[in-house]
């Protein structure tokens, strides 16, 4: 392995939605960037299959023809706790999960940054919308993220639900037109990133005094060596559990319990967004069959315990709504076309300081680093909350004349919506949090973690897109601070 330039300006660990951006962020403002990731340069398929993942292939975008996006589970193994059972769903290679990412990209607002003052459970983020809203702005650029309208049927569902239901809306879903790897190409352009495939993290190395990351030390994914890389900064962008098991495996001696750990809360507060409850169906009868364009779906934004009261439960939920418009017949026109379509519903997990990771050094990886032991549950929030989407989705069906077939009506094991969040949360008090408002780890201000280990709470909508803002708007000022000194 090449390790021609020795001293880094800034070690980038992950090279998915949060290290993309952070190498494009930081090479750009003129620092020398070395990027690693665990996984090849390019997803080739391997021999395994489905058989080498019988947790991934749990992930509906896991199949037999997708299955090399996403790791072998005999060589990446991890725990659960008695009575629990976690999906984790994990991708290793340039690009991570984004090469599953459905592209939705809605921003999050302030009654999820600020939830916790309007119910106090949890604590609030330390920044607002306003905050990340110029790092949004330019991530939608770049992305060229917009609107996709509606075809005829969902404009009618929202028409109907919207007319019984004014507390309710309907919007047309936003989604990043562009291909999201193109981060990673402006990175490169640059000439200052310095890629590193295959190169499996393996701790944070830390200067004498405990206060100062000096680089990482990592595993050649081929040959089993090891090897330390330096840089005056860190920044994890591993994902959020890798992120944390990361920390985890840092432990020193002025870091007993993992690094930036005083709080004692690194590892706790695993959250992600409910999901498995949904239905499927026929959409209402079109007249006569016209051009409909490939339909990008709907969203329904949070409207329970926000612009409507619901009983029993706090926070809420998220609907999303595609109808798979069939193609037209060459030549002829007909009546009665009906399309199919699906609806599901993505919950806000509580923040619960029992579900978490901790270090299981019993038990390693194919390559020899500590796995982790997973223990989430979810508790009669989220479960009455499952019920109330239940119900409310079939009403909004049946008031737009959607013909149901199939339903979903138990949540899916946590961790299966593939969106883990927390576990090294922000906040503006470091005996509660691990990372102040800029994502750096208060006990060592050269380490940052701007992926979604950093969530103070989950929200209910799809978070990559505050990833990446969040990656943007920490980077940029990392990059300030080191050019200046």
């Amino acid at each position: 392995m090449d390790l021609a330039l020795s001293r880094y300006d800034v070690v980038v660990v992950g090279a998915g939605a949060a290290g993309g951006w952070a190498a494009k962020e930081l090479s750009e403002r003129g620092l020398e960037v070395a990027l690693l990731d665990a996984g090849p340069l390019f997803p080739v398929a391997d021999e395994g299959g489905l058989e080498r993942r019988p947790v991934q292939s749990d992930c509906y975008a896991c199949t037999e023809e997708s299955a090399h996006l996403f790791v072998d589970d005999f060589d990446n193994p991890f725990q659960t706790a008695e009575g629990t059972s976690y999906r984790w769903i994990r991708a290793r290679q340039m690009g991570g999960r984004l090469h599953v990412w459905g592209r939705t990209s809605p921003r999050m607002r302030d009654d999820e940054f600020k939830a916790a003052s309007a119910d106090g459970v949890g604590q609030d983020w330390p920044i607002s919308a306003a905050d990340l809203a110029p790092a949004y702005s330019r991530v939608e650029e770049f992305l060229d993220v917009k609107a996709a309208p509606l075809v005829s049927a969902e404009r009618k569902l929202k028409e109907a639900i919207e007319a019984r239901w004014p507390s309710r809306g309907v919007e047309e879903t936003v989604w990043a037109c562009r291909e999201p790897g193109r981060m990673l190409q402006a990175a490169l352009r640059t000439g200052r990133v310095a890629l590193f495939a295959e190169t499996i993290a393996e701790r944070v190395l830390v200067a004498p005094g405990g206060d100062r990351a000096r680089g990482v030390a990592f595993v050649d994914r081929r040959t089993g060596s090891r090897h330390e890389i330096e840089g005056r900064a860190v920044v994890l962008c591993a994902s959020a559990l890798e992120s944390t098991r990361l920390l985890l495996n840092s432990a020193t001696a002025d870091h007993p319990d993992g690094l930036a750990n005083s709080s004692g809360v690194l590892g706790r507060y695993l959250m992600d967004h409910t999901y498995g409850i949904y239905y499927e169906g026929l959409a209402p009868p079109r007249g006569e069959e016209e051009y409909e364009p490939r339909s990008q779906g709907a969203f329904m934004p949070g409207f329970r315990n926000l612009t409507e009261e619901a009983a029993g439960f706090l926070r809420s939920y998220a609907i999303e709504l595609q109808v798979m418009t069939r193609p037209k017949p060459a030549g002829r026109l007909r009546r009665g076309v009906r399309d199919d379509f699906w609806m599901s519903a993505f919950g806000e997990v509580l923040p619960n300081r029992d579900n978490g990771v901790e270090l299981d050094s019993s038990h390693t990886d194919e390559w020899g680093i500590p796995t982790l032991r997973v223990d989430a549950r979810y508790g009669e929030n989220e479960r009455a909350m499952a019920r109330d989407q239940l119900q409310t989705m079939r009403e909004m069906l049946e008031a737009g004349g959607f013909e149901i077939t199939a339903s979903g009506t138990e949540l899916s094991p946590p961790g299966l919506s593939a969106h883990e969040l927390g576990t090294a949360r922000m906040g503006d008090d470091p005996e509660t949090s691990v990372l102040d408002a800029h994502n750096r780890a208060w006990e060592v201000p050269n380490l940052l973690v701007t992926d979604a280990a950093s969530f103070a709470s989950s929200g209910h909508r799809n978070p990559t897109l505050t990833i990446m803002a969040l990656t943007v708007r920490a980077c940029e000022r990392l990059a300030d601070e080191l050019s200046a000194g």
